[in-house]
């Protein structure tokens, strides 16, 4: 089955992942959505990937935030383009005193920075689905739950 894949959701919490992915199969016309989520920690590799979004959130919202975080991004058709929500967040252990989404039209705006900020998320995008197709894991490929009593 050769089925076409575009990555709609890559979002990062509490350190695990989470992926929808639009499917299209060519050869019996289906059409359908796919969910992953991974329990296991992320790579590092994945949290920088995400953390290159940064430079984007930057330039649209013209100011650097110390510490600020890309949580993830959301891809919405619109028309013949897409509306590309970029999250990010400066979080503590309690608190999150700023929680931010920064959006471009693909087809609207005229953003100078369109051809890196869709490298990027193709980036991100690759390195999401080592998780899916090859089950990349932090580090390792088995855990040790050591329950206490």
């Amino acid at each position: 089955m050769n089925t076409e894949k575009k990555f709609m959701l890559i979002s990062i919490r509490d350190n695990k992942l989470k992926v929808k992915v639009d499917q299209y199969n060519p050869e019996n016309n289906d059409a359908f959505q796919n969910t992953y989520m991974n329990d296991a920690p992320i790579h590092e590799e994945l949290g920088l990937a995400m953390q290159n979004l940064l430079f984007h959130v930057e330039q649209l919202t013209h100011s650097k935030i110390p510490g600020l975080y890309v949580d993830g991004f959301y891809r919405q058709p619109s028309g013949n383009s897409e509306i590309i929500n970029i999250y990010a967040g400066l979080r503590t252990d309690t608190t999150c005193p700023i929680n931010l989404a920064v959006r471009v039209n693909t087809g609207k705006d005229t953003y100078e920075w369109l051809e890196r900020l869709m490298d990027d998320l193709s980036f991100c995008e690759r390195e999401a689905l080592l998780y899916i197709t090859e089950g990349k894991r932090f580090e390792s490929d088995s855990f040790i739950n050591i329950q206490a009593n």
